[in-house]
């Protein structure tokens, strides 16, 4: 069924429009036809359009796929051109490779520590692994894939809620608009195909009982929905938040719905168990298999990130995601749709449907404020974006006059498009994709050329006997492409960190925890990398103040340091050294030195205020060391 240029308008309580419907479908609830639509057809009358979807009903006519098919491959070129791989990308990468190798989903042979979130996504780079493709190559390829695919189930989505071809693709074009969701259709995780797992679950349960529902065929639709919630619970453990508020609003919308002889309550029970067992039994016969394996491998349900990113304080934590969520608001200049969204959300919510759509925003809203947000930018938000570019659709799709309508599409685009060219956007507490970006790069100071300097000087990979072991704060990019036995300092994968490391003055999302001088030593780490420090070459210098060290390896106590620690400076040019903590002896690490006229400099015991110029500065490093 398509729309036809004649086709009837759907009218607006609030005034205006949201789309157009096809001439077979029913009116929907409260629905007027738009005169002045009507007179234009006519051929008398104004020639400018009411609403966006006028105006492309106008512009489609009826090669409603041709024009589905345009704007998807705009949105893979586009996502194309901003392509990036991030750091934790590749924390799975290196998981994906040892179990291409037979280590099992390990980041070091023989240490069983869950320090993904992913295990789908993980599990199927160990295809790329085996075959020696380019990992993350074969992960932007993919998350472009998955990408398309959340474009065209939002226009299913959008077309059964409003019976509009062309609403759906104003909402697909909102959504393909918005930079944070085309952005992460690479980056290397896993966010696109959670995102399209969730919209699969939705398009497979809602709307349900309302006029525009699905009238038949609900239990194979059930049956799916169960196994794709499995599959996007196992893609990422949290999706359970969102396909559970689906599936709550299901079986409620299946509790209220009206049969015939109706007693009251308790002739809904039957039916609600039918429901319920025809989405439970097929999702669970997807994750109980995998939790049982999970508490076998691991020995645990949960991965040990979620040890190494909780504080004991979770207010901090909370506040940091009311301000990331009114961050993300203010990027996107939503306050300039507040005047409509104060006019039309009741009339937007009274859609058949779409009030059962909506929950799923405001659940992980609360969700991303209870667990801290994240860093990186906006991908929490990720999931629930297409749900938000139908609300804002509705929003824009009225047309008061063609230059107001103009300058607000315009700005909103430019600051959209903010999101992908500016180097920084302060004081909005994420990094932004240049700050993220971790691959490709050719930039010799880039972590991507460290991991490969380390893994030039000691080939051969983790197994050869003598091995240095490193230590980073960033695991992804230098622990994949070194090569090498690797702790992380930070926690993620190594449980003991995780629950016993020393914490941060200053909640970051993730960075919570640090490892400490003795634990390093336990493990016996030889190379301490930290948090990677370029510093300008000093051929003068003779030492490195312990405030100095701080700044790679903070939160620590370092004044627990032995005196066999030492700097290590690293050319990575001509006027720009590497600072690397040589912890304990190795006599790879001192070939490596000789060899390559490495400076080797001693650690002053001493602290000095200028090393770290601010507040935040200090907060960041912590007070063990210098007080």
């Amino acid at each position: 069924m398509v729309d036809s240029a004649a086709g009837d308008t759907l009218g607006d309580p609030a005034g205006g429009e949201v789309g157009t419907r096809t001439v077979d479908d029913p009116p929907p609830a409260g629905a007027t036809p738009d005169r002045g639509e009507d007179a234009v057809r006519a051929g008398a009358g104004p020639t400018t359009p009411s609403s966006l979807t006028s105006l492309i009903e106008r512009l489609v006519g009826d090669r409603w796929i041709a024009a589905e098919a345009v704007l998807v491959v705009l949105a893979a070129v586009a996502a194309w051109s901003i392509r990036f791989v991030q750091d934790d990308a590749f924390i799975s990468y290196r998981y994906s490779r040892n179990l291409a190798r037979g280590e099992g989903l390990v980041f070091n042979a023989g240490e069983r520590v869950e320090g993904y979130t992913n295990f789908l996504w993980t599990a199927l780079h160990a295809v790329p692994e085996s075959l020696g493709w380019s990992t993350p190559l074969f992960s932007q390829v993919i998350g472009i894939v998955t990408m398309v695919g959340a474009v065209l189930v939002t226009g299913v989505l959008a077309r059964r809620l409003f019976s509009s071809r062309s609403f759906a693709l104003l909402a697909q074009a909102v959504l393909v608009a918005n930079v944070s969701f085309l952005g992460y259709g690479t980056g290397g995780l896993e966010t696109m195909l959670q995102t399209l797992l969730v919209l699969g679950v939705s398009v497979a349960l809602l709307p349900y009982g309302t006029a525009n529902a699905v009238r038949t065929g609900w239990t194979a639709r059930r049956v799916t929905a169960g196994l794709v919630a499995g599959l996007a619970v196992l893609t990422r453990m949290d999706s359970a938040v969102l396909i559970a508020t689906v599936v709550l609003v299901h079986l409620v919308a299946v509790v209220r719905e009206p049969r015939p002889g109706d007693d009251g309550p308790s002739s809904a029970w039957r039916p609600l168990a039918t429901a319920a067992l025809a989405i439970g039994l097929p999702a669970a016969a997807v994750v109980v298999p995998w939790l049982v394996w999970k508490w076998g491998y691991y020995g645990s349900l949960f991965p040990n990130t979620l040890a190494a990113k909780s504080t004991a304080n979770p207010i901090v934590p909370f506040l940091y995601g009311v301000v990331y969520l009114v961050c993300f608001l203010l990027s996107y200049a939503a306050f300039l749709l507040i005047g409509r969204a104060r006019r039309r959300w009741r009339s937007f919510l009274a859609v058949p449907g779409v009030a059962q759509v909506a929950w799923v925003v405001p659940v992980w809203f609360l969700y991303i404020c209870v667990v801290g947000a994240d860093f990186m930018e906006f991908r929490f938000v990720v999931p629930v974006i297409p749900f938000l570019a139908l609300f804002a659709a509705y929003l824009l799709d009225p047309i008061t006059t063609v230059l107001r309508q103009a300058l607000l599409v315009g700005t909103l685009l430019a600051f959209s498009a903010a999101h992908a060219v500016a180097p920084t956007i302060l004081p909005y507490p994420v990094l932004t994709f240049t700050q993220i970006s971790h691959w490709p790069s050719s930039s010799p100071t880039a972590w991507q050329a460290m991991g490969e300097l380390l893994n030039e000087q000691f080939p051969g990979g983790p197994d050869v006997p003598g091995q240095p072991v490193i230590a980073v704060a960033p695991l992804g990019v230098i622990g994949y492409f070194a090569d090498l036995p690797t702790v992380d300092m930070l926690g993620l994968a190594d449980a003991t960190v995780a629950r016993e490391g020393a914490t941060f003055d200053l909640y970051y999302p993730g960075h919570v925890r640090m490892a400490t001088v003795p634990y390093l030593e336990q493990r016996g780490v030889d190379l301490v990398i930290g948090q990677p420090r370029v510093v300008r070459a000093e051929p003068e210098r003779t030492s490195y103040r312990l405030s100095e060290v701080t700044n790679l390896w903070p939160a620590a106590d370092l004044k627990l340091l032995g005196d066999q620690a030492r700097i290590i400076e690293i050319p990575l040019s001509d006027t720009q050294v590497w600072l690397v903590v040589w912890l304990e002896p190795n006599d790879r690490v001192a070939e490596a030195v000789e060899r390559n006229g490495w400076r080797v400099l001693p650690i002053e015991r001493t602290c000095d205020p200028a090393d770290q110029p601010n507040w935040f500065a200090r907060a960041a490093v912590g007070r063990a060391t210098c007080g």
